[in-house]
């Protein structure tokens, strides 16, 4: 099951701590559910199993060299949210085409990617050019190139909508990369919110 049992005494002659700072650190191991503690016994730590993740680098874009297959759920004009709104310089709830994506791995579901772009580049996109990497669509077919991103990462708890789409309970955590994209004059093209399983991804 876990590591094998070892003493409060033990603990604090090998680090040389005093028992009440060896209790306080074994407290809160405890509390994360990383130690199990018998009364009397002493403390082992506890196996969690642990799963494979998939790692990406600064300069990557976000879903590729996997071969996830992003599928799209839902494709149109909806009222900006405030941050996107401000994002776009907008009036508040102004139109702005939206589409949601999930992309699978494994026939798994990996991430939720909420995008907006302007109303006249969103609707010349259909829902089989959606397939491809947004930076290589928005190229070739409207010959925009994406001078700057600025990517933000967040620790997120997952709504209803998001655990629902990715497989898992409400308020799991969740990795949130929200992504803003510019063009050479700075002028703002593209808002992408981008919820990953945290149990499965990892941004370095």
């Amino acid at each position: 099951d876990g590591g094998p049992l070892i003493t409060e005494q033990r603990l604090c002659e090998e680090f040389g701590a005093s028992r009440t700072t060896v209790r306080q650190a074994l407290s809160q191991l405890k509390q994360v559910g990383l130690l199990e503690i018998q009364a009397g016994v002493g403390t082992r730590s506890v196996v969690t199993p642990v799963k494979r993740k998939i790692i990406r680098s600064i300069g990557d874009p976000l879903h590729a060299g996997f071969n996830s297959k992003p599928r799209v759920v839902s494709l149109g004009p909806v009222p900006s949210p405030p941050a996107v709104s401000q994002f776009f310089g907008l009036p508040l709830a102004a139109p702005i085409w939206n589409f949601v994506r999930i992309h699978t791995l494994d026939d798994k579901p990996l991430s939720v990617v909420d995008s907006y772009l302007p109303l006249h580049l969103g609707a010349g996109l259909t829902r089989t050019a959606l397939k491809q990497q947004m930076n290589e669509l928005l190229w070739e077919r409207f010959g925009i190139r994406l001078k700057r991103s600025v990517h933000t990462l967040r620790v997120a708890r997952a709504d209803v909508d998001i655990a629902s789409m990715l497989g898992i309970a409400l308020a799991d955590p969740v990795l949130r990369i929200q992504a803003s994209a510019f063009l050479s004059d700075g002028k703002p093209i593209r808002w992408t919110d981008n919820y990953f399983r945290e149990d499965q991804y990892e941004y370095v």
